[in-house]
């Protein structure tokens, strides 16, 4: 019999009320490669519970040869309001995690485009990426249509990443 143990260790950043959870790192294995991945909304995962996104993003992500993910989303609300301080220290969190990211995925899904709060903040998150030069990815389906969210059917259990692609902002 052979036994096998592994930690993942799991760090969450939330505002003082814990309205806003701006970021969530989990670490399997710090010697290999660091992603970020942007999402749209804060989910119902935290430094215990896994939701059905975090735990695809991990799965996904480690089969693909990372160790360490920052989780961002485009809205970090999660109680209350968007205030002008939550919109400033998410875009905060996230300039400090791409600096640590060797990837960075977008992964708002397909529906983002559709709102024009989203496309704006995305656009905004575009700019900071663009500036640091960051190596910015997408998922792509085995049918050839890219942007998706990591709760999308067809792709719950294996990715394929690909080059980023303004256009699908717009598309």
């Amino acid at each position: 019999m052979k036994t096998t143990k592994s930690t993942i260790k799991t760090e969450v950043f939330y505002d003082d009320d814990k309205n806003n959870k701006y970021l969530i790192r989990k670490e399997w294995d710090k010697n290999k490669k660091k992603v970020l991945i942007i999402m749209k909304n804060a989910g119902q995962a935290d430094e215990i519970v896994q939701d059905h996104t975090t735990m695809y993003v991990i799965n996904n992500l480690n089969k693909l040869g990372y160790g360490v993910v920052d989780i961002v989303n485009l809205f970090p609300t999660i109680e209350g309001k968007e205030t002008k301080e939550s919109v400033t220290e998410n875009l905060k969190c996230i300039q400090e995690a791409v600096v640590k990211a060797d990837d960075v995925i977008i992964a708002v899904g397909k529906g983002a485009e559709k709102i024009k709060k989203a496309v704006e903040r995305l656009n905004m998150i575009l700019a900071i990426l663009l500036d640091r030069r960051a190596n910015i990815l997408q998922i792509e389906a085995n049918f050839g249509r890219k942007g998706f969210h990591p709760l999308y059917p067809a792709l719950k259990y294996q990715w394929k990443l690909v080059p980023y692609s303004e256009t699908n902002v717009n598309e």
